[in-house]
């Protein structure tokens, strides 16, 4: 993977994946805010999800479009760990 994408993707799928759990506990819970806050939270935490899963697959020398697999959410980004690596030898 290319070193550029790590940081990127980090960021995305790490916020992104805090952010969808922390708010779906609010809407279920109704901490932190309740229900507003927890979709609130969604709605940021989804689209940053996806676009760290759109850097995962580009740092792995994908289209960013393979990214759409993160609607799937763990399985999707699943599925972009097992995809070749087409940078391998990238320091």
């Amino acid at each position: 993977m290319l070193q550029e994408y790590k940081r990127k993707t980090n960021i995305g799928v790490g916020f992104g994946f805090l952010a969808v759990t922390f708010g779906n506990y609010a809407i279920r819970t109704g901490a932190m805010g309740g229900p507003i806050v927890g979709l609130l939270l969604c709605l940021v935490g989804i689209p940053l999800f996806l676009w760290g899963c759109g850097q995962y697959a580009r740092g792995k020398g994908h289209s960013p479009w393979w990214g759409a697999l993160g609607l799937l959410y763990i399985l999707g980004l699943l599925v972009l760990v097992v995809m070749p690596d087409r940078h391998k030898d990238a320091v």
